[in-house]
């Protein structure tokens, strides 16, 4: 047995492939070699001397301070210097300079390659942003990720317990990270292994020009940097076993993986061997729901935005934004005629309504740090949460307190930010089978024996480089960063090596009026899987329902219409539709209930009703749009935000006509008054929006918001309730009075009608003129889906 000490240092790309490489080597006859990341060397390769390492925090807080030092840094860039602001922006700010920093660019290479000079005063700005920021952030005693190219010195003392360093090259290497291993390798032997393909010549060409060597595309190289040398080279594989299928329906996919996975085992082959990968990670929501035995275990963890404290949160959030107000109803969701999809979800979680009303008492206050623990574990404590979660929110909440230190917020804006950190964190994802799903970046050097991608769409395969904020392609092409075009092209070398390094690979894609198959597909030998049609893979992600019986059927019954007071939305939903009546006073099934700007939309007409019984309780013969405006004001977050302000602009008009209206001789005696009376033998009832009285009769008015019925009986029913008067309607779509249309003789013939009709057995028949807006519509015709 070898116990030498193994010299020999293994640099991978990723975590996943460090614990590949101990797992496959951990059998072996002697003494592991090491193995770590490529970032976690670059921390051990390089020091600063008498410099220590800014926190994100730190540097946040420093490059905020530059900011607002440099002129124009707002109104040019576009980047606010407001910190709230400054921190949803400042990812570009760093994003830019740390590009800039490891290509060994600087302004003036980029004033060079802006031929127009259209970039010229924003170039400027960005450069003296730049010269201040590493000002401060070296007089206050640190250094980051950018500033440590110019402050650097390799650390050799680690670099002597090796004799051989491998490097894994994957991606793309910047100028400053060639800089450092060609330093490295003047002092120890440094070996990079790397496949050459037409996709990542950017790096291939980067290593020809530090080793002085000519690579060829379509080879496996190892090369001895210090020695200039290849060791070793070989023809990289060619897969020709692709098979390709179609779907209109995306979640299919999901049945298409389970079936694949399940044939490649049945071929023998080991499940740790298996991939599924996605090229949009958020599909790993879908396949999870339906991956019911646990068949696969996902690389990519879950989103903390899925978990109940985040929901809770944002939800709280979203809630004293908009003021709304809430008290905890267990039986909300049952009795409420309207429904709010924020004060559902609170209900649900059964939040305490003290709490809530400390959280809107403070929220637009300054809050300090303790304050905001106190308030936020108030929160955290009305759920269960596990431990792995209780420890991530202590961690966010330590960050926090660094950040509250040097400033000061109000409670919105802390929780804003906050709620911005937790939407970051992605969990862990115990207790799944061997095969793994991964995303496309996590698959790098990685060897599969079985293969299967989904999405393989032209939108996601490659997947759009993001755009960037300061620099165009062809200024960032020849400034020699790094282009969209390069960013691209890495991800189809990815795809390339995984695919021709498998034994079998299967690929899907949606295909409908929006989605094609990725044009990247033409790179390989493929061919079309027409194994099974689509309605197999959907039979296979069928679960066992209820048979529903979706014939049409006439209802017949006997029924007494006269057993109690008959009211006019009663009377005049029978004659609209006879079948609506059915279900909603026979069977008594409530009416549709809907969420957020629709019951905002739906609730404009009864809130004018509501201001203005409130109005004229006050005032009875005059009518001030200021007075009425200011109680209208406090239901303004319950309207739709487009009815509100086109009702504002109508109250001009609107106080002129009822002023005029007052000026004749009337004034308001009843607002929302109840009557009952009995016509034609039956017994009626009603409420009435509005009663005048004038100088010769007493005028009854109803409101609408919407189209006017002239030929409707509600006014000649509300005649019948009322006794002796007249009647109209007030349009405030026409802002005008509307005349009544209807009599009190046609009502009468209508009731005895009514009362011959329902002597017997009636009919009770849908009228499909008045389905487009009724609450029953769906299940009436039949039409679930």
């Amino acid at each position: 047995m070898n116990f030498t000490q193994n010299r020999v240092l293994n640099v991978l790309s990723s975590s996943r492939n460090v614990r590949d490489f101990y797992s496959n080597n951990s059998l072996k006859n002697a003494l592991l070699q090491k193995a770590i990341t490529i970032a976690e060397f670059e921390k051990k390769v390089i020091l600063v001397r008498n410099l220590k390492k800014a926190s994100l925090v730190e540097r946040l807080l420093i490059m905020q301070k530059a900011a607002k030092a440099t002129k124009k840094v707002s109104a040019k860039l576009g980047i606010p210097t407001e910190f709230f602001a400054f921190l949803k922006n400042s990812d570009y700010l760093f994003s830019f300079f740390k590009e800039l920093k490891r290509e060994r660019a600087d302004i003036n290479t980029l004033r060079q390659s802006d031929v127009y000079a259209g970039y010229d005063e924003h170039l400027s700005i960005l450069e003296e942003l730049q010269k201040t920021y590493f000002t401060m952030l070296k007089n206050s005693g640190f250094y980051d990720d950018i500033s440590v190219c110019d402050e650097f010195e390799i650390n050799f003392d680690f670099i002597k317990h090796y004799d051989e360093i491998h490097l894994q090259i994957d991606g793309i290497l910047s100028k400053f990270d060639l800089e450092i291993i060609s330093s490295i390798a003047k002092k120890c032997s440094v070996f990079l292994n790397f496949t050459s393909s037409k996709f990542n010549q950017k790096i291939v060409s980067s290593i020809a020009q530090i080793s002085g060597l000519k690579f060829d595309i379509g080879k496996e190289y190892t090369l001895n940097l210090g020695q200039k040398e290849i060791v070793s080279q070989k023809e990289t594989s060619k897969n020709h076993t692709i098979k390709i299928k179609e779907f209109s329906i995306r979640s299919l996919q999901c049945a298409y993986i389970f079936d694949e996975v399940s044939e490649f085992i049945r071929k023998g082959v080991d499940p740790k061997n298996i991939a599924v990968v996605l090229p949009d990670e958020s599909f790993c929501e879908t396949l999870v729901n339906l991956d019911e035995n646990n068949m696969l275990n996902y690389a990519m963890g879950k989103s903390f935005k899925n978990e109940n404290i985040y929901i809770l949160l944002n939800a709280l959030k979203t809630s004293l934004d908009d003021g709304l107000a809430y008290s905890f109803d267990d039986a909300y969701l049952e009795k409420s005629s309207s429904l709010n999809s924020i004060i559902s979800l609170l209900n649900y979680f059964k939040f305490p309504s003290e709490i809530y009303q400390r959280l809107l008492e403070n929220y637009q206050q300054k809050c300090s740090f303790e304050r905001f623990s106190e308030l936020l574990w108030d929160i955290v404590n009305t759920l269960e949460i596990s431990s792995d979660i209780n420890e991530i929110l202590k961690n966010e909440q330590f960050v926090l307190k660094q950040l509250l230190s040097d400033n000061e917020f109000s409670l919105d804006v802390i929780l804003e930010i906050f709620l911005m950190k937790l939407k970051e964190i992605s969990l862990s994802m115990v207790g799944g089978g061997e095969v793994t799903v991964l995303g496309i970046l996590e698959s790098r050097s990685k060897i599969y024996d079985a293969v299967v991608i989904v999405d393989f769409n032209d939108n996601l395969v490659p997947h759009p480089s993001q755009k960037e904020m300061f620099l165009s392609s062809s200024v960032r092409k020849k400034a020699g960063l790094i282009s969209h075009l390069d960013r691209e092209n890495l991800q189809r070398f990815y795809y390339e090596s995984l695919i021709n390094r498998a034994k079998f690979v299967s690929i899907s894609y949606l295909s409908d009026e929006e989605h094609i198959v990725s044009r990247f597909a033409r790179d390989f030998d493929i061919y079309k899987d027409e194994k099974y049609p689509q309605d197999s893979y959907l039979q296979a992600l069928n679960k066992e329902s209820a048979n529903l019986d979706l014939s049409l059927r006439d209802i017949i019954l006997k029924h007494d219409f006269f057993s109690y007071p008959l009211s006019f939305s009663r009377l005049d939903t029978y004659n609209t539709c006879k079948r609506k009546y059915y279900y909603k006073y026979i069977l008594k099934i409530g009416g549709y209930r809907n969420f957020a700007d629709e019951t905002k939309a739906n609730e404009f007409g009864s809130i004018i009703h509501e201001c203005l019984r409130a109005y004229f309780s006050k005032f009875s013969d005059k009518f001030d749009k200021n007075e009425f405006y200011s109680i209208l004001k406090s239901y303004k977050n319950r309207i739709n935000l487009l009815d509100f302000e086109l009702f504002k602009l109508k109250l001009d008009e609107f106080e002129n006509i009822q002023n005029e209206h007052f000026g004749s001789g009337f004034k308001v005696i009843e607002c929302e008054k109840t009557f009952t009376s009995k016509l034609c033998g039956i017994e009626i009832t009603g409420k009435i929006d509005r009663i005048d009285r004038g100088l010769d009769y007493d005028l009854l008015i109803d409101y609408k918001t919407g189209a006017v019925n002239e030929k409707s009986f509600q006014l000649a029913f509300y005649e019948a309730l009322y006794g002796k008067c007249e009647s109209c309607y007030f349009s405030f779509f026409d802002n005008k009075f509307i005349k009544n249309g209807s009599n009190l003789d046609t009502l009468k013939e209508c009731i005895n009608s009514l009362k011959a009709e329902f002597s017997s057995e009636v009919c009770f028949e849908r009228n499909p003129k008045a389905c487009a807006y009724c609450d029953y519509a769906l299940f009436c015709k039949k039409e679930l889906k």
